[in-house]
């Protein structure tokens, strides 16, 4: 058997005859829709061209999503009397601050000693260390921070905290306002006894590429801060301590961080 298809126009008559006798197997003609039956015959017989790499290029290129933007984050004052109260980190990755639930833990260690003594905050960033030894009773406080968009962030905390008399915020290189702070005092300045507390908590990777000249401000300070004092150095987990001046450290870990406390040795009656 056989079919033959007769098209006109847009109509489509087809009939069936048997092989062998060459008859009309239907005498009745179909008709058909003649678009139909032509659409499925280009289907079926027009294989699928492959996508070409020019095709392929033809299409938009997909844009590639933007960074996103550093946003204001909010951390809070965990203790004391400006307890609940917020200091406002910027969001940018040129400041790291400590994180709450360590700077919590710190002061627990440190405790008491925080009360009336003069704290130097040596790479202040957000100022939340700072900004907690004030809000614990501390006498005073210096901070010091060189990038400008942070200084102006301190500058704005200690406004709204309402603690400019108590906290002094300086421009400029960490390592030489620093040394010039905890450095020997000059022949002519008073002798001053009250207890320092200073914490150096510098970016990371800092501890692995200049050692040696945080090193030089953990000397300066052993060597010169009066009976009582404390140096806080927070460092990632992994540093190897070893490479710290040697004293008597107490190391903690947190998570990702180490905090190390020394008190500096007395030696007759005087500081190291």
């Amino acid at each position: 058997m056989f079919c033959k298809v007769l098209l006109f126009r847009d109509e489509c008559y087809h009939w069936v005859v048997d092989g062998t006798s060459g008859d009309i197997k239907n005498a009745g003609i179909a008709k058909t829709d003649a678009a139909g039956i032509l659409s499925r015959m280009s289907r079926s017989s027009k294989p699928r061209r492959p996508r070409t790499r020019s095709q392929e290029t033809d299409q938009p290129p997909v844009s590639p999503r933007k960074p996103a933007k550093p946003r204001s984050l909010k951390l809070r004052i965990i203790g004391g009397t400006m307890r609940g109260r917020t200091v406002v980190y910027h969001g940018a990755e040129f400041t790291r601050p400590m994180k709450d639930s360590v700077r919590e833990s710190l002061f627990n260690i440190i405790g008491t000693r925080v009360k009336g003594s003069e704290v130097i905050d040596v790479f202040a960033g957000t100022g939340a260390v700072a900004f907690e030894s004030l809000s614990r009773g501390a006498s005073s406080a210096i901070a010091i921070e060189k990038n400008r968009r942070a200084h102006l962030f301190l500058q704005s905390t200690a406004e709204t905290l309402d603690v400019t008399d108590k906290i002094k915020i300086l421009f400029g290189d960490a390592f030489r306002l620093g040394a010039a702070i905890l450095g020997p005092a000059s022949a002519d300045a008073p002798l001053m006894d009250t207890p320092r507390i200073t914490f150096l908590c510098p970016p990371y990777a800092m501890w692995e590429s200049i050692t040696d000249q945080l090193n030089g401000l953990i000397r300066l300070a052993m060597a010169h801060s009066p009976p009582g004092s404390l140096i806080v150095a927070e460092t990632e987990k992994h540093f190897d301590t070893s490479k710290l001046p040697i004293a008597d450290w107490d190391h903690r870990v947190y998570g990702g961080t180490r905090l190390s406390i020394v008190e500096p040795p007395m030696v007759c009656g005087s500081r190291m």
